[in-house]
């Protein structure tokens, strides 16, 4: 049977028994998954492992829970990327961040460019779409989300190898683009980047680069780059 998988917000003691005060995660293993005590669950905490668990009590706030067995999730690619989207519709955006999530992006950098279509987002319902991308995909890292920022603060304190998708590029396939290490792949609105905004790119020395397919909508763009980057 497949046990089902759960994301806890405090390191996990492979030793001692587990106790973590949360409602909402309580209501989920009692309401929704109908678990109780001595039913078996996954556990993990962000940092890498797996721990197959065994629940131990559960009130209407707590849950107890002592480890069975851990096991190292190992990542799926040799790349950290960090994806650096314009801001666009909110559900598009959300999409964004859960199928991104589900790839195995990293870092996910809300950018405020000319041609955004809207200036912000709600930070507290991204992290809860990203945890659920993880417990559903099998990967045990949460990413990480910035604040918005406009791309002339991204550009200004950004150190890392930087790759902007244009639709004036040169051919993603044409480019020596590293798939080790870090990297920050940056996509624009609809309409793309402005010329302006292309020339910052230049000034920061990142690769210009396009998708070799059909003119495509941001979201489907940033998850298109986010796969061909990530999966070898």
């Amino acid at each position: 049977m497949r046990l089902h998988r759960f994301y806890v917000t405090s390191n996990i003691s492979k030793e001692k028994i587990n106790s973590f005060s949360n409602p909402g995660l309580v209501h989920q293993l009692r309401r929704v998954f109908r678990l109780h005590a001595g039913d078996k669950a996954i556990f993990f905490d962000g940092t890498g492992d797996d721990h197959v668990s065994e629940i131990v009590s559960m009130t209407d706030e707590k849950l107890e829970f002592r480890v069975l067995e851990t096991s190292p999730v190992k990542p799926h690619s040799s790349l950290r990327l960090s994806l650096a989207v314009s801001l666009i519709k909110k559900d598009h955006f959300e999409w964004v961040i859960e199928k991104g999530t589900e790839i195995g992006v990293s870092e996910f950098i809300p950018v405020m460019s000319e041609r955004s279509e809207k200036k912000g987002f709600n930070m507290e319902r991204a992290r809860k779409i990203m945890v659920e991308a993880v417990e559903q995909s099998g990967r045990t890292f949460v990413p990480e989300i910035r604040e918005p920022m406009t791309l002339e603060e991204f550009l200004a304190g950004e150190k890392r190898e930087v790759v902007a998708f244009h639709t004036e590029g040169a051919d993603l396939a044409d480019e020596d683009i590293v798939k080790t290490g870090e990297l920050v792949a940056c996509v624009g609105p609809e309409g793309g980047w402005s010329e302006r905004e292309v020339e910052m790119f230049r000034e920061k020395g990142a690769a210009i680069v396009k998708l070799n397919s059909p003119v495509l909508r941001a979201e489907t763009a940033a998850i298109a780059v986010a796969t061909l980057l990530l999966v070898k």
